[in-house]
């Protein structure tokens, strides 16, 4: 079994407490004979955080500092996800294998509610927010993350930015799961085509927020880093 430490990052309007912390994973995690390593994405769980998009104009930038120096597995879940995709095209030497949840197609597309839910947030929903907008503010919770910051984030110049030839030159192993009914699953399969050594897996009765707080994505995950042999091509 590796002893690689294994990095967690949450998505947009998370914090590690509330994805990683309240859901089980650090206990699963410890439990399976692993460190866990939390780390709060760059706008986030700081009531200090700029308000700034340009600030945030390159999210892996802000967060290759804070990562270990020595290689490390991850899982990472939406945004997270999508930042991990960038560490191994800039900094594959540092990472082993990588779990990504709630990710796929739209890797080649803008954020869709972006621009939606930073005006939700700047300003308040009102009787015309749409769905998906509100499905985001339930899991933001206003304590953790300053409003205007995650706004930010959410404005941000267009980051990560992947092109197939970027993607197809990865070669770690990844394990892509998604929820079901995430809206993500029905975008196709073309991140998953064009990565070189992934596995795809799936969760029944399971959208796109509630994906971190499912059992299945816990042990598909586990599994998955915990999985003997070396890491490259089919391992």
């Amino acid at each position: 079994m590796s002893q690689r430490p294994i990095v967690l990052l949450h998505g947009a309007g998370g914090s590690y407490q509330s994805t990683f912390v309240d859901t089980g994973w650090v206990q699963f995690v410890e439990a399976a004979g692993r460190t866990p390593i939390g780390v709060n994405l760059p706008g986030h769980a700081s009531p200090a955080a700029s308000k700034s998009p340009g600030d945030y104009a390159d999210l892996t930038g802000l967060l290759l500092p804070v990562l270990p120096e020595e290689k490390f597995d991850a899982i990472g879940f939406s945004l997270g996800a999508k930042l991990l995709l960038e560490l191994a095209i800039r900094a594959p030497e540092r990472l082993g294998r990588l779990v990504l949840g709630g990710v796929g197609d739209n890797v080649f597309a803008p954020e869709a509610v972006g621009a939606a839910v930073a005006e939700a947030l700047e300003h308040g929903p009102t009787p015309v927010t749409t769905a998906p907008v509100l499905a985001f503010l339930k899991t933001w919770k206003p304590g953790a993350t300053n409003p205007l910051a995650l706004a930010a984030v959410l404005r941000r110049p267009p980051n990560p930015v992947f092109s197939v030839d970027q993607l197809a030159r990865i070669n770690l192993p990844i394990l892509i799961v998604n929820g079901e009914n995430d809206p993500v699953t029905t975008l196709g399969g073309r991140l998953a085509a064009t990565l070189a050594n992934v596995r795809v897996a799936s969760v029944p009765q399971s959208g796109h927020f509630d994906l971190p707080s499912q059992p299945q994505f816990k042990v598909a995950a586990l599994e998955f880093l915990n999985a003997p042999g070396p890491i490259g091509a089919n391992s």
